[in-house]
């Protein structure tokens, strides 16, 4: 192999990257990336960034300068050439590869209608720079749409600035963080309320009211207008995969679908692997990574870290000789004075048993099973509780829940229901 190409700068590619030197990788390297920026961490921009505790300086990803590749940035790739091996930039320029590292990430999602000026997503670090120039500017009044993790997330940081910052969370659905299941959202939702956030639960938005030209309120679906100075829209993440589509490659869901060694999958019945191409991070819908319901898609920090590493060793070393993907989901997020940690897939779990702590209590420890079996646990200011069951994951020792003893918090917990918890730390 003479010429390996890393589509995207994340933490997934530079992982790949690094590996790929690494492993004795001697050939021609190229990196393509759509942002002009360094390479950088995701987890620290809704928080430590937005708080102003740690600069864009601070979450540059070590090394990235050191593995001698050639860097194109700020032109995206628009389109793959399977049957040429060529990737094609918006420049116009082609890029031709031996292999091939897909590792595009994702992009906020945007709202599905015209915005006025002070409506924002947050995705970069050209999104939390806009966000703190409009706070710092004056705006005090803060909408923030979606009680996902980066909602969450924001709304901790700009309620703790010390600047008067008046947050609204807004979220259609009942709870905040729902996809953790248990009583961990209601946990959060308490201590939101104590630093002040308001939280409008149980109602969507319908659109925004200008003035001007800028946001100048948040249309609910009650009736209510919410004043808002600024607005942030966090309704989730879309897999940067749009230029991948007619390459052959299969893309449910909008992810690139891939074998348990993180090779792609072509498209068709019978989705035949291609030995050229790796996936890894965000972009990946992994065979390796799934519930009894087929594969689950990750957002996790930890994820794209690991994929990186192993895509770019399997890259190297062929089908043949590649290894299966088998690391245990886990993430972190912190807001509002609160540290939670997952490890597994519990959105997949259908009963939570509180085992440490009490529901409702902000130090506790949740274990999800699925029929029995766990499949993951959340913990709420006890993360290194969770090392333990860490273990049993890895080791496929999921064990029963015995009845006694467990049927109060069971009941108080409730089932988690919804999908996999992403890392709202923008991992």
């Amino acid at each position: 192999m003479r010429a390996v190409v890393v589509v995207g700068a994340g933490l997934a590619g530079v992982r790949a990257a690094e590996s790929l030197r690494a492993r004795g990788f001697r050939g021609a390297l190229t990196v393509v990336s759509d942002e002009t920026e360094l390479p950088y961490d995701r987890p620290p921009l809704t928080k430590q960034v937005v708080a102003g505790t740690r600069t864009a300086d601070d979450i540059r990803l070590a090394g990235a300068e050191d593995f001698g590749a050639r860097w194109i940035r700020g032109t995206g790739a628009v389109g793959l050439e399977r049957e040429w091996r060529r990737v094609r930039l918006a420049d116009g320029a082609e890029v031709p590869y031996d292999g091939l590292v897909l590792a595009t990430g994702a992009q906020a999602r945007a709202w599905p209608g015209e915005v006025p000026a002070g409506v924002l997503t947050v995705r970069g670090l050209d999104d939390v720079r806009a966000l703190r120039a409009a706070v710092d500017g004056g705006a005090r009044e803060v909408v923030v749409v979606g009680a996902g993790f980066v909602g969450v997330e924001l709304a901790s940081s700009l309620v703790g600035l010390g600047l008067g910052v008046r947050v609204t969370l807004v979220e259609p659905f009942g709870r905040p963080l729902r996809v953790l299941g248990g009583t961990v959202p209601d946990v959060v939702a308490q201590a939101a309320r104590r630093a002040g956030v308001v939280l409008r639960l149980g109602t969507g938005v319908t659109g925004f009211r200008a003035e001007g030209g800028r946001v100048a309120g948040v249309g609910l679906a009650d009736g209510s207008v919410l004043p808002a100075e600024l607005a942030v829209v966090a309704i989730g993440m879309v897999p940067a995969t749009g230029w991948l589509v007619g390459s052959g490659l299969a893309l449910p869901s909008g992810r690139v679908h891939c074998d348990e060694r993180l090779f792609a999958r072509t498209a068709g019945v019978a989705g035949v692997p291609d030995p050229r191409i790796v996936v890894a991070g965000d972009v990946a819908w992994c065979d390796a990574v799934r519930s009894v319901d087929g594969p689950v898609p990750l957002e996790h920090w930890s994820n794209a870290a690991a994929q990186g590493e192993l895509a770019a060793r399997n890259l190297l070393a062929g089908p043949a000789a590649a290894e299966p993907y088998e690391h245990v989901p886990s993430f972190w997020t912190s807001a509002f004075g609160l540290r939670i940690k997952s490890v597994g897939l519990p959105g997949t779990g259908d009963r939570v048993v509180v085992e440490e702590g009490e529901p409702g209590a902000e130090t506790v420890v949740e274990a999800h099973y699925r029929e029995g079996r766990l499949v993951g646990a959340v913990s709420v200011n006890l993360g290194k509780r969770l090392a333990g069951y860490a273990r049993r994951l890895q080791e496929g020792r999921g064990g029963v829940a015995e009845a006694a003893g467990v049927a109060d918090g069971s009941a108080a917990a409730g089932g988690s229901g919804g999908a996999s918890a992403g890392s709202g730390a923008l991992g």
